[in-house]
């Protein structure tokens, strides 16, 4: 059968085995065969079908092993891996050789599952589309995938786009592909650790392609590692060795079959976290993505994050270890209070003229009014008071000082955008750009502030940035939302 696809699939005590394949034989809609390595104890009886093989392992071998078993016992023109605990689209497999040429590998679109149904789930933004390898510097994803949802910004509307790498728990290719990339290496490698890594680093730098594809899905259950004897487990050695093998051959372009060097890829991507941006600014947003879970898929930002106000802001100010900050545009005081009272050891640079100038709001007697209020509130913290117009203030603060700035000043479009482009340059990496008032409204003066920084992030490509969540009053000021990003 010239067009028959080949699944192989790993399992070892797979509890979701039989769910898995009868979502692959249920929704295939061309011929399909599917290879089973039963790598020691299976969990339940596997079903029957004739479309499906099982090869049975007394003593496990481990997961690359396994899948060279499978592999090694099929027929097909296409060969396609999966987990053991995954659900799929209909005609799944139809979708996936419309869209393969011959040096390409290719992975469809990665959803959590609802187990309950043994499908995707059904909120729609629990995609996981993209992964980047990480830095070998990397203190804790050393040239591992990582979560890289930003990225989904540079390919809005694309339905086949390249992959750094994936998570590697479905991936699919010609047959003949496979073995031209010398399959899974079990030997340097070990039984397990970095499969994904080998199969996308060995299709981009042979000359071909790894890519996503939109067009369809399959949905991945994560396993609870807690759970003994369930699913492969990760045998710490091998994981070690794997790791330190994939950084020995690729760092150092030692793979035979390579066309092209990793720089060539890393330059492919850029910029690429850790790779071309400081490791305090991955630290930073990779500490955003967890605690707000947004390790999940992202077709454009701004985000908002769910019942973030200004308080919780500050909260992450404070768990983000800032203790430098600086909020231009004062007033009353009533902000910067509130970053006192919860960041402990806080300095703060407070910058308000306090005065009528070319383009301000207010006028007169109320500048004094504000002004006395604020070192009412403030003075018992002692603050540095920067009295003047930001563009003169910005001069006394050197670049790369601050751990965060908060802009809150005139909220004309001019003075919005100029206050960016001004104490930008005064935030650390790793630290935040971040100001208030993002409003949609429709009168002009209001959205000048929405229009000035959707304008920045545009042309300066920020992502990921992020947006307070105007459903979660505390005070009056949070029925306009406080937008921020992380400095590169």
């Amino acid at each position: 059968m010239e067009d028959l696809v080949s699944v192989v699939i790993p399992s070892r005590n797979e509890r979701y085995l039989n769910n898995t394949l009868k979502s692959l034989l249920e929704n295939s809609g061309g011929d399909i065969e599917i290879v089973v390595v039963l790598d020691g104890d299976a969990y339940e009886k596997p079903m029957t079908d004739n479309r499906v093989r099982y090869l049975k392992n007394e003593e496990p071998k481990g997961m690359r092993q396994a899948i060279n078993q499978a592999a090694a016992e099929t027929k097909g023109k296409y060969l396609m891996k999966c987990d053991a605990h995954c659900a799929f689209d209909k005609d799944f497999d139809l979708k996936l050789k419309k869209d393969c040429k011959p040096d390409w590998t290719v992975v469809p679109r990665r959803y959590a599952i609802d187990k309950r149904n043994w499908t995707k789930h059904p909120n729609p933004e629990y995609f996981y589309d993209f992964q980047y390898i990480g830095h070998p510097d990397d203190p804790d994803y050393s040239f591992k995938g990582v979560d890289w949802p930003e990225y989904g910004n540079r390919c809005k509307g694309k339905k086949i786009c390249d992959l750094m790498t994936s998570q590697g728990s479905c991936w699919f290719m010609f047959r003949d592909r496979f073995y031209d990339l010398e399959g899974l290496d079990d030997k340097n490698y070990g039984s397990m650790g970095a499969e994904a890594q080998e199969i996308s680093l060995k299709a981009w730098l042979s000359g071909g392609r790894y890519v996503l594809n939109r067009n369809t899905w399959y949905a991945h259950k994560k396993k609870r590692t807690s759970v003994k004897h369930r699913g492969y487990r990760k045998p710490v050695g091998q994981w070690r060795k794997s790791r330190a093998f994939i950084k020995e051959c690729f760092l150092n372009d030692a793979w035979g079959k390579q066309t092209r060097k990793l720089e060539w890829l890393v330059k492919r991507f850029k910029p690429v976290p850790g790779w071309h941006t400081k490791f305090e600014t991955v630290k930073s947003n990779r500490y955003i993505r967890h605690k707000y879970n947004f390790n999940y898929g992202c077709d454009g930002f701004p985000r908002v994050i769910k019942d973030m106000n200004r308080d919780e802001l500050v909260k992450l100010w404070r768990n983000l270890g800032y203790k430098l900050g600086c909020e231009v545009g004062v007033e009353m005081g009533l902000f910067s209070q509130l970053m006192y009272k919860n960041i402990p050891g806080l300095t703060m640079y407070l910058v308000d003229p306090y005065l009528d100038y070319r383009g301000s709001k207010r006028r007169g007697s109320r500048h004094n009014k504000h002004e006395g209020y604020a070192h009412k509130k403030l003075d018992r913290y002692n603050p540095i008071w920067m009295k003047e117009l930001s563009e003169t203030a910005f001069n006394k603060i050197p670049d790369g000082y601050l751990d965060f700035v908060y802009i809150d000043g005139n909220h004309d479009y001019d003075f919005v955008m100029l206050d960016i482009l001004l104490w930008q340059r005064k935030v650390k990496p790793g630290g935040m750009v971040s100001g208030h008032d993002y409003q949609t409204d429709r009168r002009p003066y209001t959205r000048h502030v929405k229009v000035a920084v959707d304008n920045y992030t545009d042309l300066h490509e920020i992502a990921p940035w992020y947006l307070t969540d105007v459903k979660n009053q505390r005070t009056k000021a949070d029925r306009h939302a406080s937008w921020f990003w992380i400095k590169e």
